[in-house]
């Protein structure tokens, strides 16, 4: 039976994901119940087999597996930190400075900015130097996480040095379309760049609701009215990411005897300081933020033991805190590969680029592509694969019916970061949420309104774009 041939009824996995996590809160089940589906569509009644091995082939894929291997160093390199208490240095320092809740957010918006390299490095040094501050000063959890997750991404596309930049320009030089706009892969990208309007919204807008331009909406504004009336930081379902927690525990959420002997620990600037240079300088260097991590862990080895800011035994435990703390988003990306594959499998994507196919013209392909490739970015969570996929499909379009190529790239480019940010299980997402210690679940239905209103003025912009360029 042909995937494709299934028409409608593709729809109905992904939609049953969000369904599924709506309701049960539950990612990982919700994913697997969903792409499970996929699989009796295809299959029907032989259908456990096929999905069994679909499932054991994700737990290798290379890919994959290698974006694992990041979280969870991720993990062990944020928890060294958060036990070295060096990032309680920085916040010491900001502190002198830091006197209310609107500063504390901007700091944070600002550190979102200035870690443009990587963004899940973006994610790690603004989550560890703003949160204490950011409890201190009474702010929901959703509403740090949405700073944290919408200045990522976004930033990272919009200066170009990133992991992003690398592989969005080498799909586009390979295409001869894309020739017309520059003669190598980054002139093709810094010739884009202006056409990039989600990211750019997505800084700004953030900006404005930290300022107040923007009133509070949805779940950020019943966060906020669940800290005013009970003083919960984070939503009931985020309680078993803060059991523990270090930084609750400086601030006296926690009092067994371990703990009280780490708080006795001096918090030194350095301590914090030099492993995050080393993540940054090695990455930098070897262009491989794997890399740029685990030096940063040897970094924080030598360091810290020689200093005896901690054991050796207490290095082995933060460590395997780390891992254990990473593990929740280790599953949930191998089991979004199967459900990914699922939704190959039935035809979703190559669906709905069917549906959209008679609307193309020269002046609304741009915003159609951006809508047609965010919402399968969004439904699937893959920003990588898919804009990769369907770049090859949407450039003859566009050249075919006299689209403008630059803006139809742009467009591309802010399909893939919507994907990142709206998309419940996207890595950032997941990264950002167990950053800021919260369920992903939460956070993303929080800040739904936010990129519904930045996806409008998107979707509008390359709506006018197109007729202005066509």
């Amino acid at each position: 039976m042909d995937g494709t041939n299934l028409g409608i009824l593709t729809l109905i996995p992904a939609l049953s994901f969000l369904v599924f996590a709506l309701v049960t809160k539950k990612c990982i089940l919700s994913i697997m119940l969903s792409g499970m589906l996929g699989y009796i569509f295809y299959y029907k009644a032989s259908f456990f087999m096929p999905m069994m091995d679909a499932l054991l082939e994700a737990t290798c894929d290379g890919d994959n597996n290698y974006i694992v291997i990041i979280c969870l160093l991720f993990g062990c390199f944020v928890q060294l930190l958060r036990q070295s208490k060096g990032a309680l240095a920085v916040v010491d320092l900001a502190r002198k400075y830091i006197k209310t809740e609107k500063q504390v957010l901007l700091l944070t918006w600002i550190c979102g900015i200035i870690i443009f390299i990587d963004d899940y490095l973006s994610i790690l040094v603004t989550a560890n130097c703003v949160i204490s501050l950011a409890d201190e000063h009474k702010t929901p959890r959703e509403m740090l996480c949405y700073i944290i997750n919408t200045t990522s991404a976004p930033v990272c596309l919009i200066i170009p040095i990133s992991a992003w930049v690398v592989f969005f320009s080498g799909v586009f030089e390979q295409q001869k379309e894309a020739a017309v706009v520059g003669s190598s892969a980054m002139d093709i990208y810094y010739h884009i760049m202006p056409y990039f309007f989600y990211p750019f919204l997505c800084v700004i807008f953030v900006l404005l609701v930290i300022l107040g331009i923007v009133p509070k909406l949805g779940g950020i504004k019943k966060a906020y009215k669940r800290v005013e009336e009970t003083g919960q930081l984070w939503p009931p379902s985020s309680n078993m990411q803060n059991q523990g927690d270090e930084l609750g525990e400086v601030m006296g959420a926690i009092t067994d005897d371990s703990q009280k002997e780490e708080k006795e620990i001096k918090p030194h600037l350095w301590a914090f300081a030099v492993p995050m240079i080393v993540v940054i300088a090695v990455t930098l260097w070897l262009d491989d933020i794997l890399y740029g991590v685990a030096c940063g862990i040897f970094a924080c080895f030598v360091l810290f033991v020689p200093t005896r800011i901690m054991s050796i035994g207490k290095f082995c435990d933060a460590c395997y805190k780390g891992l254990e703390d990473m593990l929740f988003i280790a599953v949930v990306l191998v089991t979004s590969l199967f459900y990914r594959d699922s939704i190959d499998l039935i035809g979703l994507p190559d669906y709905l680029i069917d549906v959209a196919g008679p609307y193309m013209s020269a002046a609304w392909l741009p915003a159609i592509a951006f809508i047609l490739i965010g919402l399968v970015c969004f439904a699937t969570g893959n920003i990588w694969s898919v804009p990769a996929v369907c770049t090859p499909i949407i450039l003859p379009m566009a050249v075919a019916c006299g689209a403008s190529i630059p803006l139809t790239l742009g467009a591309i480019i802010s399909a893939a970061c919507f994907g990142a940010q709206a998309c419940f299980y996207s890595d950032v997402t997941l990264l950002s949420a167990s950053a800021c210690r919260i369920n992903n679940v939460d956070y993303a239905v929080a800040q739904l309104p936010y990129i519904g209103i930045v996806t409008a003025i998107t979707f509008v912009g390359y709506v006018v774009a197109g007729f202005a360029m066509s």
